[in-house]
């Protein structure tokens, strides 16, 4: 019997950022990355993830098409935060918006501008890796 391959899905508009955010996530050995630009390409993703859902969702808030808090709305309506672990990355400030994230079941919110060793914090704490 194989181990179970972590999944991860980065959502995100900037390309940058989303090559920043899997060049941190590539840490994880034999990890499977896969990217969105906006919200419904996420949400479209992790339908057709559903029998091996991702183990950590990275999110960003604000995207065209569809926003990050829109997306987290309908994952919470789902269930899918009971079995997929979200980390919201944003450039938002205010206290509220984080407040509603994890409301809706953001486990972590990061703060942009984001380094590589606060994702890999957060890989840390959601895959038990010993610290970097």
């Amino acid at each position: 019997m194989t181990e179970k391959r972590p999944r991860i899905l980065i959502v995100e508009d900037s390309p940058a950022m989303r090559q920043l955010l899997a060049i941190a996530c590539r840490r994880l050995p034999e990890v499977v990355i896969d990217q969105a630009g906006d919200g419904l390409a996420a949400l479209k993703a992790m339908k057709e993830a559903s029998a091996m859902p991702y183990d950590l969702v990275i999110l960003d808030l604000n995207m065209p098409v569809m926003d990050g808090m829109k997306v987290l709305g309908k994952m919470h309506e789902d269930g899918m935060v009971a079995r997929t672990v979200v980390c919201v990355c944003t450039t938002e400030e205010s206290e509220e918006t984080e407040q509603q994230a994890r409301a809706l079941g953001a486990r972590y919110f990061v703060r942009k501008p984001v380094n590589r060793r606060t994702v890999e914090k957060v890989l840390e704490e959601v895959f038990g890796l010993p610290a970097a």
